[in-house]
């Protein structure tokens, strides 16, 4: 069973922050020590837009081969198999896990991680600008500059940036994987930049091993077991059944309003909360397919059957989706404090497209829904990239 998270959520209205976490089995905590506010800096006027060429993209079932070369490893360092020993079957009507662009089965949850990796390492919006206001970022999505898993390079971690944007800065063995992890992916990315499509390919399988693990950080250890099949009993809407390897964990510390987690990555059933840009995001991205369209004002029934899919389909896109998000903050805010410390230089915020981006800030800072990303229980940071080192 994995060790409690804590995570961010957007609450009951679109243009207010709540003062209650949302997510995955996370402890109850006192009042969020408070932000002293910063002068505003200087901020640079934005890019016209990217200028920066990341080439073709990849082929359609590349995925594919991500999904079968990674999904093994991971399991095998978790001696486990949710990701590539069990064939997924749809049980409910699961009407978002028809939203392909391919024919392939997507039997198995690794090939959800993969599919949605390679979409997110080209721009996708973020559809965050709802709650713009309290970031520091505009409330006009059309603003905002594009972001993805590849369109900005990694910051570096040092305790000292930490401290400044998280509230438990881990060891410094533990840092030094985060910057083992994050010179792996600009290299790659620098060279994806240079024109080699290869290294596209492995900065898939990089993406790929870190949201799959995370997959197992936030439930797949504990998804079948006594209890969460006791929630899903409690909770589900008359006709659906709880699909295998899909986590319900009702967190009796948190309020109503976000006790209930579903699914792969742990999301709230509820329409108002941090579900909303995936929502948004989502429904842009399939404009074309009327039949996966996700209703912005779902009922919490009707979020239960989308997050709790047979193929976590739309709760994969959601998990991968939240660090584009964060990332999106990241580069467009006006605010030192939700923004790496190295893209403030001499009072003055860097320009848009120079910024680097990290996974981790604190929830509520710059938007962050995973608790091993900001290390919120002290030691899950360090127990999810020593699954992205050691799955090899």
């Amino acid at each position: 069973m994995k060790t409690p998270l804590i995570i961010a959520i957007v609450c009951s209205s679109f243009i207010s922050i709540p003062a209650y976490a949302m997510g995955s089995k996370k402890p109850s905590t006192g009042p969020s020590t408070p932000v002293t506010p910063a002068p505003a800096p200087v901020v640079s006027a934005p890019a016209a837009g990217p200028t920066l060429d990341f080439g073709d993209e990849l082929a359609a079932d590349e995925y594919l081969n991500s999904s079968a070369e990674i999904g093994p490893k991971v399991d095998t360092f978790r001696s486990d198999d949710e990701l590539s020993g069990k064939n997924r079957e749809m049980i409910n009507p699961d009407m978002v896990d028809k939203c392909f662009d391919d024919n392939d089965a997507h039997s198995y949850f690794a090939d959800q991680i993969s599919y949605y990796t390679a979409e997110m390492l080209n721009d996708v919006p973020a559809k965050v600008g709802f709650i713009g206001s309290s970031y520091g970022t505009s409330t006009s999505d059309a603003a905002y500059f594009p972001t993805s898993l590849i369109r900005h390079p990694l910051c570096e971690s040092t305790t000292k940036s930490l401290g400044a944007t998280i509230k438990k800065v881990p060891s410094q063995a533990t840092i030094d994987k985060l910057n083992r992890f994050a010179t792996s992916v600009n290299q790659l990315r620098q060279e994806v930049l240079n024109g080699d499509q290869t290294a596209k390919v492995e900065l898939l399988g990089t993406w790929t091993k870190f949201f799959s693990c995370l997959a197992y950080s936030e439930s797949l250890g504990s998804a079948d077991s006594n209890a969460s099949k006791t929630v899903a009993a409690n909770f589900s809407p008359t006709g659906y059944r709880k699909p295998a390897g899909v986590e319900f964990y009702d967190d009796k510390e948190q309020p109503a309003v976000s006790r209930l987690n579903i699914g792969m990555f742990q999301f709230t059933p509820n329409s108002a909360g941090n579900v909303q840009p995936c929502i948004r995001a989502w429904n842009e991205i399939h404009a074309n397919k009327a039949s996966c369209q996700v209703n912005q004002k779902a009922t919490q029934n009707d979020l239960i059957k989308v997050l709790g899919s047979s193929l976590q389909s739309f709760n994969a896109f959601c998990g991968i989706h939240k660090l584009v998000q964060t990332f999106a903050i990241q580069v467009n805010t006006s605010k030192t404090s939700a923004t790496h410390p190295s893209n403030l230089v001499n009072g003055k915020l860097k320009p848009n497209e120079q910024r680097c981006v990290t996974p981790h800030f604190y929830s509520g800072w710059a938007y962050n829904h995973f608790g091993p990303f900001q290390n919120s229980t002290g030691s899950n940071m360090n127990e999810l990239f020593t699954c992205i080192e050691n799955s090899h």
